[in-house]
């Protein structure tokens, strides 16, 4: 294995192999993307990224091909869900860069080959089957976390290609990492329910209290309306939703302790 704390600058002027994959930023073909846009610079057929929280632990994980996606993907599963990622020889600089942020360089350049990895199971596993030659794997660490990203090649790469990658890598640790904030952000973004598409403020707002158990002059006395409006916003709502009932449309959208927040267009009213 070999190291490096100061990653030499990227020769060859602006990284505009890198454009492209900016674009796919947060989408599922980023990896794809990515690893197309350096595949004639480095010849490299795999990617996969795992990001690993302070404890040490993995959050995260995706990965692309472009020989064989269902290889790469059953790679990384045996990775991550049969708790490979802890025999990684590289494990033990990536569980102290996560546990003690500070004490470590913020990014560091690991190289591997079969020969040199002494996990017979491991190796066998995770280079000789999928038939894996060597890797180069970038590591970077920041507050939230370490970006563990690996590009794996099916000849063994070349001393300049590993120096090319160490110039590269500060911004595509960056690309990973923004990546993963934006698959974060949208995970853990509210969804609107099923029931609440295609549905003005005014709607939301009645249905709501209809599957509260409310009736129609309660949700008219609420809102401020007359139980005929009520009514007519209550029909437009069985309509939209394809349902001839209250019935339906409350095992459609049952009631919850409180009301969700529903993201919809004003108007209608």
């Amino acid at each position: 294995m070999e190291e490096t704390h100061n990653p030499m600058p990227a020769g060859g002027g602006p990284d505009r192999w890198a454009e492209s994959a900016v674009m796919d930023l947060g989408g599922p073909m980023f990896h794809a993307t990515l690893l197309l846009a350096l595949r004639e610079t480095v010849a490299a057929d795999h990617v996969s990224h795992v990001f690993y929280g302070h404890e040490g632990l993995v959050q995260y994980s995706s990965a692309a091909s472009l020989l064989n996606q269902s290889l790469i993907e059953w790679t990384t599963n045996v990775f991550v869900d049969n708790e490979f990622y802890r025999r990684d020889p590289n494990y033990g600089l990536l569980r102290d860069m996560a546990c003690q942020p500070g004490h470590h360089p913020d990014l560091v350049v690991q190289t591997a080959s079969p020969e040199r990895i002494a996990d017979d199971e491991y190796r066998r596993l995770l280079f000789e089957r999928p038939g894996f030659a060597s890797k180069i794997s970038l590591i970077g660490s920041r507050s939230e976390g370490i970006s563990y990203l690996n590009l794996y090649f099916s000849h063994a790469h070349s001393p300049n290609v590993a120096e090319l990658m160490r110039g590269r890598a500060p911004l595509l640790i960056a690309l990973a990492r923004r990546h993963h904030q934006l698959c974060r952000a949208d995970a853990d973004a509210p969804r609107t329910p099923s029931w609440c598409s295609g549905l003005s403020l005014r709607e939301i707002q009645v249905a709501d209290l209809l599957r509260q158990g409310h009736t129609a002059k309660e949700v008219g006395r609420e809102l401020g309306l007359s139980p005929t409006t009520v009514v007519t916003y209550k029909n437009r709502i069985f309509k939209k939703n394809n349902v001839a009932s209250l019935k339906e449309f409350l095992i459609k959208a049952p009631a919850v302790c409180a009301a969700p927040a529903c993201t919809a267009e004003a108007g209608g009213r």
